[in-house]
């Protein structure tokens, strides 16, 4: 069965609804500070739902479906628990002194490494990062199309240029505030449809027991198939990074609230639902393999049991799943977009062009914005050839993040390395990165954890070696004024 005019409507009820809102919040915003960070006054509940929001797309109802039917329990052990970890770390260290940067006027996460640095640190970081991302937004925009091409049935090429300009549409004119508000608006459409399938999944494999006893041998281990310990680990360390801050748009989430104490509650927030909502995907998403046990391609198992089986339930349900991976993936991609615009506005096209007016950073921003999301269509478009999307990510994206992350990331706890630290360690990384992962072609946890050792040890060996200048230590020292604890 496939999409009826019912599901249509609702489909297209729900991206008018999107489209509002991005015309509201452009009647809001009028200034910079506004369309990076929200004025700095976003609600810290807005803020972690958001949060959890940014922190998946339809790429995790298609690549960890594939990983859910293949390897079972394993996908909430890898995903779920160590973002749920990785997030109270977070709101104990990183994420109330993002918020303290607002004292500073700071609208990205960037923005900052220039007093904490210097200038070359803050280009160099802020263009290698928005280079790696297009990777992981490219696919975020293919699995979009996945469900797309499943239910409606037009070829993915096609599916991928609708989802994408669906996305640009309502973020390049609203800013953040579109991104925050549409979050939460998607927060709901995709909890009700989620928790729908749930109950749909346990009653076709006959309950929890049905669900249990049916699967496979070894299904419900907690790590199976190329999931070790050693993989788990060097993974925990890596989303840990990327949910704390490396992901630009989850940091902005942070510096959105601008208060350390709401910022903290904000992640610990996103940690329960990491650690709780997951559920409601991944049981259906394991009961697949029950109900499909000799798919050829496991990465549609979720998108084709919802093509299946949410039409029998009632008319306009298979719409609201649409509506929901739409939602989906725009709570990432919007994040990302509006991270990635600002970065180029503020940390490299306004400060290699000084005394620019806000109003036309204000239009820089928006069309960096729309410029950035082409080029993820275009990415999207090869995402084919890259390989399954959970480990094309895992092998591009996470392997990537690290030596950008720490420098970003541990400049706001660690006042002693300079800028020659953070960008040895970033150079250090990427090099130990290439010659693992192209040279040796050693496995990934191999190739991850050394460019992760790597550039950590680079970090904190360089303050014992390199003596920084009187005028670098009163600089820092005057930032991390601002950082420390009250």
């Amino acid at each position: 069965m496939g999409m009826t005019p019912v599901d249509y409507a609702v489909l297209f009820l729900y991206s008018a609804i999107v489209v509002l809102i991005g015309v509201w919040a452009l009647r809001k915003t009028k200034t910079t500070a506004e369309y990076f960070a929200g004025g700095w006054k976003v609600p810290w509940w807005l803020a972690a739902i958001s949060h959890h929001m940014s922190g998946y797309s339809a790429f995790a109802f298609v690549a960890y479906a594939g990983v859910a039917w293949k390897y079972g329990f394993s996908i909430y052990t890898v995903w779920s628990v160590t973002i749920g970890i990785g997030l109270i770390i977070t709101a104990f260290t990183f994420a109330p002194r993002w918020a303290k940067l607002a004292k500073k006027a700071i609208m990205t996460p960037i923005e900052y490494l220039e007093q904490r640095y210097n200038v070359i640190a803050r280009v160099v970081l802020a263009l290698s990062g928005i280079g790696i991302k297009f990777v992981d937004e490219g696919l975020k925009i293919y699995s979009l199309a996945v469900f797309l091409s499943v239910f409606i049935g037009i070829p993915l090429v096609w599916s991928i240029i609708i989802g994408g300009v669906v996305v640009l549409i309502y973020m390049t004119i609203g800013g953040i505030l579109a991104s925050l508000w549409t979050d939460f608006l998607q927060a709901i459409v995709q909890f009700s449809i989620t928790v729908t399938t749930l109950f749909i999944a346990l009653q076709v494999v006959g309950g929890i027991g049905g669900l249990i006893s049916k699967a496979p041998e070894g299904f419900w281990q907690p790590l199976s198939g190329p999931y070790n310990p050693v993989w788990w680990f060097v993974f925990l360390i890596v989303v840990t990074l990327s949910y704390a801050g490396g992901t630009w748009g989850l940091a902005q989430r942070f510096i959105s609230v601008g208060r350390p104490q709401e910022a903290r509650k904000a992640a610990l927030l996103s940690s329960i639902l990491y650690f709780t909502y997951p559920l409601s995907f991944f049981i259906p998403m394991w009961a697949t393999r029950i109900i499909y046990p000799n798919l050829d391609n496991p990465d549609y198992a979720y998108a084709i049991f919802c093509k299946d089986y949410l039409p029998r339930v009632a008319p306009g349900l298979l719409g609201l799943m649409a509506a929901a991976m739409f939602a989906a993936t725009m709570s990432m991609v919007d994040s990302d977009l509006n991270a990635l615009a600002a970065v180029l506005t503020k940390d490299v096209y306004g400060r290699l062009r000084r005394g620019l007016s806000d109003k036309h950073l204000l239009n820089v921003g928006r069309i960096a914005t729309l410029a950035f999301g082409l080029i993820t269509i275009g990415v999207a478009l090869v995402a084919p050839q890259l390989g399954g999307a959970f480990q094309a990510m895992v092998k591009w994206y996470a392997g990537l993040l690290g030596p950008i992350s720490i420098p970003l990331l541990f400049g706001l706890l660690y006042k002693g390395t300079s800028w020659r630290g953070a960008l040895a360690s970033w150079a250090g990384g990427f090099i130990v990165w290439a010659i693992l992962n192209f040279g040796l072609q050693t496995p990934w946890e191999i190739t991850t954890g050394c460019q992760l050792l790597t550039s950590f040890v680079i970090f904190f060996l360089e303050p014992m070696i390199v003596k920084k200048k009187p005028e670098e230590v009163k600089r820092v020292e005057e930032l991390f004024e601002v950082l420390k604890d009250p």
